[in-house]
C-alpha cells in the first residue's frame, strides 16, 4: 500500500506483480508453462510499468557496462538495447545524413580494390542482408571466402564480430574485409584517394562533416551509421508480444514455448536478440561448440574441418576450450538467410532442427572435444519440429529493401 501511495500513477504495478506470481504458481510445470502468455500478459507489461518509474534514468555504472536502455518500454522493443554501446560512433554524432552517406558507400563497389565488390555483394537486402550462398564468393575467380555470410540485421548488437570473434568493434569488422586479399583487397589509403577524387562524395562528406578532406575516421563513421541502422524488432512475433497485433499462428506460439523450454534453444539464443548476446547486461557474446558436420547428407558423418575461435589469431584464445567454437548467431530472419551455420552446409531450417534434435555432432557418435551442446536427443516430435520452424519464421522482418548495385 505504501508503494502504491508513493507512485499513484503506477498503482497497477503491485497487481501485476501479484498476477505474475499467481500465474506462475498455477502454471509451475517446466513442460506445460505457457511462456509466451507469461511474457505477453504479465512480464512485459510489468517491465513497461516499472519503466515509467525509472523515467529513463539509469545508474552511471550501467552506462559503461550495459547495453540496456533504461527508457525502453518493452523487452521486445526496437529501443530495448542501445546500438551505440557497441560502436565507436556516438549517438550525438549520428544523423540521417550520415546514414545516407554510409548507405551510398555500402552499395558502392568502388571501395574495393578492383571496383567489383561492395558490402552488398555479400549482404543483400532481398536475402536478409546475407547472400544465399554456402560460402561467399571472393574476388578471385572460382574461389570462396572461408565462411558463410551472416545477416547484418541487428549485427550491431555484439561485442565481438565474425564467427570466430576475431574483430572487437563494428569498425574493426569492416577493416578485416577491406584488407582481406580474397575480399576488398585494398587499404584505407586507396579508398580515401578514390573518395577524395570524387566530387560527389566530396560534397556529401562536406555536408555532413564540414571542411577538410575525407579521412579514415569520417569514412568508418559513415559506414557504421548505416550498418547500425539495420535494426529490426518489428516482426509479426514482436508485434504480437507487444500487443500491437493479434496475428500469430498457434503453430508459432507453440514453437516459441518449445524454443524457450523443451528444445533448449534459448539457453544459447537469448531473447530479445535470439543470439548469443548474454543478458542481463548484454555486453558479451558467447561461442558454442556444436559439432557441425561438413555434409549433413553424407552417409558417413564427419566434422567440419574449420577450427573456429581456436584459430582466430588471438593468442589468448588459442586454447582447447575454443576448438571448433563459433559465435552464436541470431535466429531472427533465418527464414530469409539460408543456408546455415558457418559452413553453409545446412540448406533448410528443418535440417538445422534435426541436427539439434540429435544432439549435434556428439549425439551422432562423433568425437567432439568439449561439445557445449548437450549430446542427449531432444526427442522432438515431427509436429514440434514444424512448430519450432514456424516460430523462427515469425521473427522474419527486413527493415530496408533496396536493389543491390552491381
Amino acid at each position: 500500500n505504501c508503494f502504491a501511495e508513493s507512485y499513484p500513477d503506477e498503482k497497477n504495478i503491485l497487481s501485476l506483480f501479484e498476477g505474475t506470481l499467481q500465474y506462475l504458481s498455477q502454471n509451475n510445470s517446466f513442460e506445460s508453462l505457457d511462456r509466451l502468455e507469461a511474457l505477453k500478459e504479465y512480464i512485459d507489461p510489468l517491465y513497461a510499468a516499472l519503466g515509467k518509474i525509472r523515467g529513463g534514468s539509469e545508474p552511471d555504472f550501467l552506462k559503461y557496462t550495459s547495453a540496456w536502455n533504461a527508457g525502453s518500454t518493452s523487452i521486445f522493443g526496437n529501443d530495448f538495447l542501445n546500438p551505440y554501446f557497441f560502436t565507436n560512433l556516438k549517438k550525438e554524432e549520428d544523423s540521417e545524413a550520415l546514414r545516407l552517406l554510409g548507405e551510398a558507400l555500402f552499395y558502392d563497389p568502388a571501395i574495393s580494390g578492383d571496383n567489383t565488390m561492395s558490402c552488398a555483394s555479400c549482404h543483400q537486402p532481398d536475402k536478409g542482408f546475407a547472400d544465399g550462398l554456402p560460402k561467399s564468393k571472393s574476388n578471385v575467380q572460382g574461389k570462396t571466402v572461408l565462411r558463410n555470410a551472416p545477416t547484418l540485421i541487428n549485427a550491431v548488437y555484439a561485442d565481438r564480430y565474425f564467427y570466430d570473434l576475431r574483430a572487437f568493434t563494428l569498425e574493426q569488422q569492416a577493416e578485416h574485409v577491406i584488407f582481406n586479399p580474397d575480399e576488398f583487397n585494398t587499404a584505407y589509403s586507396a579508398i580515401l584517394k578514390k573518395l577524395n577524387g570524387n566530387s560527389e562524395y566530396a560534397a556529401k562528406f562536406k555536408a555532413v562533416f564540414g571542411k577538410g578532406d575525407i579521412n579514415r575516421d569520417k569514412f568508418t563513421k559513415a559506414l557504421s551509421s548505416y550498418v547500425l541502422s539495420l535494426r529490426s524488432f518489428n516482426s509479426s512475433f514482436d508485434k504480437y508480444i507487444r500487443g500491437e497485433s493479434v496475428e500469430l499462428s498457434q503453430e508459432a506460439r507453440n514453437g516459441f514455448n518449445l524454443f524457450m523450454g523443451k528444445a533448449n534453444c534459448a539457453t544459447c539464443h537469448f531473447a530479445p536478440t535470439f543470439a548469443g548476446l548474454v543478458p542481463p547486461f548484454y555486453n558479451e557474446n558467447e561461442t558454442e561448440i556444436l559439432g557441425v558436420l561438413a555434409d549433413p547428407k553424407a552417409k558417413s558423418p564427419r566434422l567440419d574441418a574449420d577450427e573456429g575461435r581456436w584459430a582466430n589469431s588471438i593468442q589468448s584464445e588459442y586454447a582447447w576450450i575454443y576448438e571448433k567454437s563459433f559465435k552464436t548467431s541470431t535466429v531472427r530472419n533465418t527464414g530469409l538467410t539460408a543456408p546455415y551455420f558457418h559452413n553453409g552446409a545446412y540448406g533448410t531450417l528443418e535440417e538445422v532442427v534435426d541436427f539439434y534434435n540429435n544432439g549435434g555432432g556428439g549425439g551422432l557418435g562423433l568425437n567432439v572435444s568439449n561439445q557445449t551442446l548437450a549430446t542427449d536427443p531432444l526427442n522432438l516430435t515431427d509436429k514440434e519440429k514444424k512448430e519450432l520452424v514456424a516460430f523462427m519464421k515469425s521473427l522474419d522482418d527486413v527493415p530496408v529493401r533496396k536493389k543491390v548495385k552491381r
